[in-house]
This record gives structure tokens, sequence and C-alpha cells, in this order.
């Protein structure tokens, strides 16, 4: 499990993160599949365990047992 205190450590030492993460999507038969996505981690809320990314123009949050991977993000 990432460490989310280290990672809002690196946040406030104002690195650029990027986070992997799978997000669960419901069909329309009532299956769940998987997708995985990697945007640019904006914050972290360590009490909540979410992480905060923006998709499509929207800030959506990611519970931390979602995430992959964290890495620097080298397009920033």
């Amino acid at each position: 499990m990432i460490d989310l205190s280290v990672i809002a450590a690196r946040l406030d030492a104002d690195e650029k993160l990027k986070l992997t993460y799978r997000l669960p999507i419901s069909s329309g038969d009532g299956s769940v599949a998987y997708e995985t996505r990697t945007a640019r981690l904006l914050d972290i809320s360590t009490e909540c365990g979410l992480l905060y990314v923006r998709h499509n123009d929207e800030v959506i949050w990611v519970k931390a047992e979602e995430a992959v991977e964290i890495l620097p993000d080298t397009d920033a």
C-alpha cells in the first residue's frame, strides 16, 4: 500500500507527481470491469485516504486502495 504521508510531503515540497489508478466501471449487465488511468496528482487527504486528480476537466477523488503507483510527472 502507498504511504500517503510520504506522498503528501512530496506534494508539499512542490514535486510534480502522476497517479496511476484502477477505477471500477459498472456495465449494463451488472458486472464490474476496471479501467486503468493515469493523471497528474493534484492533492491528497491522508485523513480520508483520498487522492485528487483531474479527469475530463473535473477534479475527482480516488481511494488509496485504487492507487496502483505514483511516479514523478516528467511531462510537468
